[in-house]
């Protein structure tokens, strides 16, 4: 990091290089590699041995394929992927240079995507390597034209939108909230701190720009350069000049959450200090600690989005000054501008998914929801993470799974409440991910039909069930009914849940045998009364034809049935009240049920005809 901001410093310095400065002039060579078989735990002594920072990857003929980061190696390791082969970890694409590239482009090419090492290609093969601190070498004492960062373009982006047209349309679209954006921005700066829009917010204005519309009402702010507690400050300053503005703080960090009500949409607001994040193992929840923006946005999931746009305060916006294209740049350590104009999903590190599971669910809701496709190479991570049996070891152990618990649970709901749930369903099946509830999930045609029969049924006739949690339980209850009541526990639903999981088998098997014995409507209202109408509406998408119309009738009429007399009535008639008022009202009801009773008139007849009352008994 120390290099980096050197190499930073320099370019935004007028020190430059001279016209001979070329990636032969300074590359090393030979480059020690490794193969893309290699085996994770030798590649750490190599690494270990040579006292390198990374190696690249090559094949039988020396072309490059990979590249492997010391970090990289260490996570794996710490996760006990240590057998695994080189090629599941490493990290591509790899950005690389020729020979006679000048170092200026590839100074620029370390900066942009703030990597520290350029492989040197010739011919298709692995000739070299230029390292940042070659290029620091190189940069000291030689003056030439300057290479700031903010006017970086790389040969294979095209130029990202002007900040000031990033800012115009920003300020445009949230108006209503902008002033207390540029009120944080202003506290920040009289503190030393700054201000980065970053995530979500960033990602759809620039897709407004590639012609893509989203609204913008999740606000996510990051601070740099301060302690935990930074989110809160900034919300009491929020607070002390927007009385309609409720805040919320929360955790170690005191992060802080604005909510604004306008007339046109409600505001989220989150404020952040600047963190880095560790998985003491796989799955678990993340340690974090204090960092920069730059290690803040390095542990996101994709880089879609894990850009950032430093806030300047208005002023400084409105004078003109220059210090808005340099302060108020886009940071896009990783191609995400790229991937963004090519519509992909990418993973910014190999790990990511084997820490955090729930990123598969995240990269299927982004893919579908932007019109995107997973790009190849993390595609090819997920499908190695889910085939690894790494979540299939950790449910079967002993240790908090939060990953693939209640934060599962959510990603799920987030997926089947979506309106393109099918379609995401349909993803997530194809990558193997939903192995993530339960190894024995899969989605077989049987299951569409129910699952689609399902999402058309519960708007009509049963808007109060969240459809979310049926179709999820439609996924579940096709395991073995002690494997079903496993994954309701470990996906932390709830008690009620998950009591409903324990019987579901045996309900469905008793109605299986004595429904469709059932000819009066009586009988079937007698089956059913004493289950719940969730567990039916499961039911009725499992056996459509044979239990679905009984319980049809069930859950649309009879059920609804109102009866036609009451306790009151009897005691108007003149029977006294008893246990038989009980057997009374259910034999009117069994009668109204079957159509023999329409009216209160002829169930009163009905009584007073078959149960005699005490002072007729005594004539």
């Amino acid at each position: 990091m120390a290099e980096q901001n050197d190499l930073s410093a320099i370019a935004a310095s007028d020190s430059g290089f001279s016209p001979e400065s070329i990636a032969k002039s300074c590359m090393s060579s030979p480059v020690r590699t490794v193969a893309p078989t290699t085996l994770i735990s030798d590649a750490q002594k190599y690494l270990l041995r040579y006292g390198h920072t990374a190696l690249c990857v090559v094949d039988a003929s020396n072309a490059l394929v990979g590249m492997l980061s010391r970090r990289d190696v260490e996570v794996a390791i710490r996760h006990g992927l240590g057998h695994v082969p080189v090629h599941i970890c490493m990290g591509v694409p790899v950005k690389t240079a020729e020979p006679e590239t000048p170092l200026a482009e590839i100074q620029s090419l370390m900066l942009t995507y703030d990597i520290g090492r350029i492989p040197i290609i010739l011919d298709g093969s692995l000739v070299g390597i230029v390292t940042r601190s070659d290029v620091l070498r190189q940069l000291s004492g030689v003056r030439g034209e300057s290479h700031s960062l903010s006017n970086i373009v790389s040969s294979d982006r095209r130029a990202v939108p002007a900040v000031d047209v990033l800012y115009a349309q920003l300020k445009a679209r949230i108006k209503t909230v902008w002033p207390a954006l540029m009120l944080i921005a202003d506290a920040a700066n009289e503190k030393g701190w700054t201000v980065y829009l970053v995530g979500g917010a960033v990602r759809d204005l620039l897709l407004n720009c590639l012609g893509q519309s989203h609204a913008l009402t999740d606000i996510d702010l990051v601070v740099d350069g301060a302690q935990a507690g930074a989110g809160s400050a900034l919300a009491e300053i929020i607070e002390s000049s927007y009385p309609q503005v409720t805040a919320q703080v929360y955790g170690e960090f005191q992060s802080a959450t604005l909510r604004w009500v306008t007339d046109d949409a409600t505001f989220s607001i989150d404020i952040v200090t600047a963190r880095t994040e560790f998985y003491a193992y796989p799955a678990a929840n993340p340690e974090v600690e204090v960092a920069t923006i730059h290690q803040d946005l390095y542990r996101r999931d994709f880089t879609v989005n894990a850009m950032a746009l430093r806030l300047v305060p208005e002023s400084t916006i409105e004078s003109g000054d220059k210090a808005v294209s340099q302060m108020g740049r886009l940071l896009d350590f990783f191609g995400g501008w790229i991937d963004l104009e090519r519509g992909h999903i990418r993973v910014i590190h190999p790990n990511s998914f084997i820490e955090d599971p729930t990123r598969i669910f995240r990269a299927v809701r982004f893919a579908v929801r932007l019109g995107f496709v997973i790009e190849e190479r993390s595609e090819q991570l997920i499908r190695y993470a889910v085939s690894s049996g790494i979540y299939a070891q950790l449910q079967a152990g002993d240790r908090k799974i939060p990953a693939l618990q209640s934060r599962l649970t959510t990603e799920l709901e987030s997926v089947l409440s979506s309106e393109q749930w099918s379609i995401m369903l349909a993803e997530l099946d194809r990558l193997g991910a939903l192995a993530c509830i339960h190894r024995d999930v899969v989605i077989s045609t049987i299951l569409w039909r129910q699952l689609r029969r399902m999402a058309r049924w519960q708007p009509k006739f049963a808007p109060e069930q969240p459809r979310w949690l049926l179709l999820l339980s439609l996924l579940i209850v096709q395991l073995p009914p002690n494997e079903c009541s496993r994954v309701a526990t470990t996906l932390n639903l709830s008690s009620h849940s998950q009591q409903r999981f324990n019987h579901f088998h045996s309900i469905e098997s008793d109605l299986l045998a004595q429904l469709p014995l059932a000819q009066r409507p009586s009988q079937v209202f007698n089956c059913l009364k004493s289950h719940g109408q969730f567990e039916l509406l499961l039911i009725a998408a499992r056996h459509p034809y044979t239990l679905g119309p009984h319980i049809w009738h069930y859950i649309a009429q009879l059920s609804r049935m109102s009866p036609l007399i009451n306790g009151a009535t009897l005691k108007r008639l003149g029977y006294q009240p008893s246990p038989q008022f009980r057997e009374i009202l259910a034999a009117v009801h069994q009668q109204t049920l079957d159509g023999e009773l329409h009216t209160a008139q002829s169930a009163e007849d009905y009584v007073t005809k078959t149960y005699p009352r005490s002072e007729d008994l005594g004539q």
